[in-house]
C-alpha cells in the first residue's frame, strides 16, 4: 500500500478525518416530488436458511431521495451519467448556514454575497436551510427554500462545481395540476435556475440531509464531498450516496 493512502486510512481510523452521510434512505413511501414515480422495493424470494439466497428490486425516478441532477436534465443533448468523468464528483467545498430563511422563501445573491470569501471555483456550495426536518411532512412537496435567479446567475459567476440543498428541486415549485399546493414561481423560473447551472457545468444536489451536522462537527464547515451517480447509459440524473470527509472541529 503506498505511503499517501495508508495515511489516509490512518487519519480516518484514529478519526483525525471523519465521514459524514449526507444522504436520505430510500424505502417504500417515502417523499418524491410530485409527479414523479413512486420509489418501490420489493424481494422477489427471501432466503430463510443456509444456501438460500435474497434477491429484491427496485423501481424508481432517477430523481429519488438524494440524487444529482446531470446535464442533460434540463440541457438538450447534455452529457449523460456514462460520460462524464470521476473526478467531476470529488470536490472540496464548503456548508453555507442559510438557516433563517423561512419555508418558500427564495435563496439570492445577497444571500450567497454574504459568504462570497468562502464560495471558490470548482467547489462544492450545500445550502443548508434545515428544510431536511420536515422530510416526510405535506410541507417538503411543496413549500421548500430554493435558489432563485439572481442566485443561480451568482454561483456561475463563481465557476463552482456543484450546488446541492435539501429539498427535491434547486427551483421553487411551480405548482402541478392535480396537485392542490399553491405554486411559488413561475415556471420559467424552474427552467431557468436549472439550465443556468447545468449548462454552466455545475452540477446539482437535491434531497440531502444531515447538513447541520456538518455545520456542527466539521472545521469551518469545510470537507470533500463525494457524490457519484450510478453509470446508467443515457441518464439524466441518479441517486446517489453522498458523503463529506472532513477535518472535526
Amino acid at each position: 500500500m503506498s505511503q499517501t493512502l495508508k495515511e489516509l486510512i490512518n487519519q480516518l481510523m484514529s478519526k483525525k478525518l471523519i465521514l459524514i452521510d449526507l444522504t436520505h434512505e430510500l424505502y417504500n413511501g417515502m417523499p418524491t416530488y410530485p409527479g414523479d414515480p413512486p420509489f418501490m422495493h420489493e424481494y422477489i424470494k427471501v432466503g430463510r436458511s443456509y444456501g438460500e439466497s435474497t434477491l429484491s428490486k427496485i423501481s424508481a425516478g432517477l430523481h429519488s431521495g438524494t440524487h444529482i441532477d446531470l446535464p442533460r436534465h434540463f440541457v438538450p443533448n447534455g452529457l449523460t451519467a456514462e460520460s462524464l468523468p470521476l473526478m467531476d464528483f470529488m470536490t472540496y467545498g464548503v456548508v453555507l448556514d442559510l438557516s433563517y430563511k423561512r419555508y418558500g422563501e427564495a435563496i439570492t445573491v445577497d444571500d450567497l454575497r454574504r459568504f462570497d470569501d468562502k464560495i471558490k471555483r470548482n467547489y462544492a456550495v450545500m445550502l443548508y436551510t434545515g428544510f431536511s426536518k420536515a422530510w416526510g411532512t405535506e410541507e417538503f412537496l411543496y413549500n421548500w427554500p430554493y435558489l432563485d435567479r439572481s442566485g443561480a446567475d451568482y454561483l456561475v459567476s463563481k465557476e463552482i462545481r456543484v450546488v446541492g440543498i435539501e429539498a427535491l428541486s434547486i427551483a421553487g415549485w411551480p405548482g402541478k395540476e392535480g396537485y392542490p399546493y399553491p405554486p411559488r414561481v413561475p415556471k420559467d423560473d424552474v427552467a431557468y435556475v436549472h439550465y443556468k447551472l447545468l449548462s454552466n457545468g455545475i452540477y446539482i444536489i437535491e434531497g440531502v440531509t444531515n447538513l447541520d451536522s456538518a455545520l456542527s462537527t466539521c472545521k469551518n464547515g469545510e470537507g470533500l464531498f463525494i457524490f457519484m451517480p450510478l453509470k446508467i447509459r443515457g441518464a439524466e440524473g441518479s441517486p446517489l450516496r453522498l458523503i463529506m470527509v472532513c477535518e472535526p472541529r
